[in-house]
Order: C-alpha cells, then sequence, then structure tokens
C-alpha cells in the first residue's frame, strides 16, 4: 500500500500523524485545456473597470484561513502609490461578511470588490485576466491550485511560499515570491502594477511552468 499526497508538506505532515505506508508526492494536475484562453477586456468592460486601472485578484474560497485581510493591508498600502488600484475578490464564503465590513472600515470601498461565484468556463478565466497580477497569501494549501490556473492562463502570481505553495512557487517562473510582510509584500506586487509589459514578460513565463503541472503529465506519473 502507498499513499499519495499532493505537497512535500502534506507528506510531512501524514508522517507526523503517523503514516508508515510510503508517501509519495504526486500533485493534483490541472486542465490546461480549461486555462488556454480569456477575456480580461470583456470582463473589465462587464464590471465597469477601467482599461488602465491596475488591478490585483484573488480567486478562491472566502474563508478566514486564506488570509485574505493580510491582502486588504496589502491593498491599502498599495494604494499609497497607485490610489486607483482595484483589489477583485472572486468566490464566496464564510468570511466575506467580516471582510466587507473591515475593508469599508479601512476606507477600501472604492478599492476592494466582491465579484461572488462565477461561471467556471468563461467567466472564471476571464476574471484572472482582468488582473495585472494574482495573489494569494494562504498559509495552510494542500497545494495551491489557483496559482497553477493564473500561470497557465499567463497572468502573473505574487505569493506566499508557506506549506502546499512552497512547492508549486518557483521564482520567475510565473511568480513572485513575496515575504509574509504586508509592505513587503505590496512591493513585491507594486512593479507589476505599475509595468504591464513586466507583468506581462513574467505571466509569459508562467505558461510553460503551469504546462508541466498538468493533469496527464500527473497521471503518468500515478502510472
Amino acid at each position: 500500500t502507498v499513499v499519495i499526497a499532493p505537497s512535500s508538506a502534506m507528506k510531512t505532515a501524514l508522517q507526523t500523524y503517523g503514516v508508515t505506508s510510503p508517501v509519495h508526492v504526486i500533485p493534483t494536475g490541472i486542465r490546461m485545456a480549461d486555462f488556454a484562453d480569456c477575456d480580461g477586456a470583456a470582463f473589465r468592460a462587464r464590471h465597469g473597470i477601467a482599461p488602465g486601472r491596475p488591478v490585483m485578484a484573488y480567486v478562491g474560497r472566502v474563508a478566514f484561513e486564506k488570509n485574505i485581510d493580510f491582502l486588504l493591508r496589502v491593498t491599502e498600502a498599495v494604494r499609497r502609490t497607485l490610489p486607483d488600484v482595484l483589489f477583485l475578490i472572486a468566490g464566496e464564503g464564510p468570511a466575506r461578511a467580516k471582510l466587507e465590513r473591515a475593508a469599508a472600515a479601512r476606507g477600501l470601498t472604492q478599492q476592494v470588490r466582491f465579484v461572488g461565484y462565477l461561471e467556471r468556463q468563461t467567466e472564471l478565466p476571464a476574471c484572472y485576466c482582468a488582473a495585472d497580477a494574482f495573489v494569494f497569501a494562504s498559509k495552510t494549501e494542500t497545494q495551491g491550485l489557483v496559482l497553477l490556473e493564473a500561470m497557465a492562463l499567463g497572468v502573473p502570481v505574487v505569493a506566499l511560499a508557506e506549506m502546499g505553495t512552497r512547492d508549486v512557487l518557483k521564482e520567475g517562473a510565473g511568480c513572485r515570491i513575496a515575504p509574509d510582510e504586508v509592505d513587503g509584500f505590496a512591493a513585491t506586487v507594486l512593479p507589476l502594477l505599475a509595468d504591464r509589459d513586466a507583468a506581462r514578460a513574467l505571466g509569459a513565463a508562467g505558461r510553460p511552468y503551469a504546462a508541466g503541472w498538468s493533469e496527464g503529465r500527473m497521471a503518468d506519473s500515478v502510472i
């Protein structure tokens, strides 16, 4: 009997729990065809977001363990340099109401927008591509598939390398690894929001990297 774990962090956790069977790290693959195309400009138009406005996006469950409040504070820091920055939050979850209140308390109602659940075939990829950078600060991920989804679409990622995401993130391969500190994270994402050519170049490097995590590649590893 063997056990398959999606990341080295989960392998360590299982062994800590007392699992003695051999544990093989084989990540969950992504279906590349689902993230081959998108229309970020159309998404912006539908949601009244100006073409030139700098946008950060988060996609995922809006839960407390996702550390989204940290990203609100990052938005607050980025606003000092880019007053018109917009932070898009796509998804639903138990933390939404509290995060909405936190955004209002920080005076971020014009800089933060919750767009809820999105249809997966077209609207979700379009949301990714409407962003200049995908931001992620969760410290509890088993793997972090949304990072690879963003990369597959050519959207640069700025994230913390914690737990499962540590295996996914490789500096320069479609991402910048940010420090676990608000101003440092803001300083990491700011150059991508201010320079779209730099953002596109980093995003382009993510496409072939994400392809290495395709479901076909992972299935071959299982076999």
